[in-house]
């Protein structure tokens, strides 16, 4: 997470207008795949440890409805954060594995951030995340069962593994269609986010 990053969030707040449209490869973006995915995506990299990425949480929201028709936004989980503590760093990423299986997966990320960043309520342990999962009326039973099923732990070591092929050193950070990383400290304004976003979802 870099400083700048907080500089780019108070900029999107102001939603400045600079229009700006010629973007460079190297410095606005940088290509992290040789081939780009079979159809659209956007994919936020983030973590619910991330002090940024709750600050740019409701604007994500803005971006998602600029979309063009068709474009499927995903987002994906970290696992470098805390950087000190293994099981949580991944334990949070199988979390949010089952809270998307839940059908739940911005309610509950939006119980983490609240708890994490507002309550500062410490998340040390793995059974600290079961916690809020069960005061979030989710059974223990069924958090233990999804938790700690081979099929969720694989799939949470598939997106684990994803920061890294992304090329991924900060968060929240934008991957179009699997191939373009968006370096966001080089972005100004939500206008100028959006106009990259959109220009990269049409380059081949």
């Amino acid at each position: 997470m870099r400083k700048a990053a907080l500089s780019l969030l108070f900029a999107f707040v102001a939603l400045a207008v600079l229009g700006q449209t010629d973007f460079k490869e190297g410095v606005h973006y940088d290509i992290v795949s040789d081939k780009k995915s079979e159809s659209p995506v956007v994919t936020e990299f983030f973590s619910l440890f991330c002090g940024h990425c709750f600050q740019f949480e409701p604007l994500i929201d803005t971006l998602v409805k600029a979309l063009p028709s068709g474009v499927n936004f995903e987002k994906s989980h970290v696992d470098y954060i805390p950087r000190d503590n293994k099981p949580v760093s991944f334990g949070i990423v199988k979390a949010f594995v089952v809270m998307g299986d839940l059908g739940r997966q911005k309610e509950l990320s939006e119980k983490f951030f609240t708890a994490i960043h507002l309550g500062k309520e410490p998340i040390d342990t793995e059974s600290e995340i079961r916690q809020i999962f069960i005061e979030s009326g989710v059974s223990a039973d069924e958090f233990d069962r999804r938790y700690s099923s081979q099929e969720v732990v694989q799939r949470a070591e598939k997106m684990a593994a994803l920061w890294v092929d992304r090329q991924i050193s900060s968060v929240p950070t934008i991957v179009v269609n699997d191939k373009y990383k968006i370096n966001m400290s080089a972005l100004s304004n939500m206008e100028q986010l959006i106009a990259l976003t959109k220009q990269l979802l049409k380059k081949p």
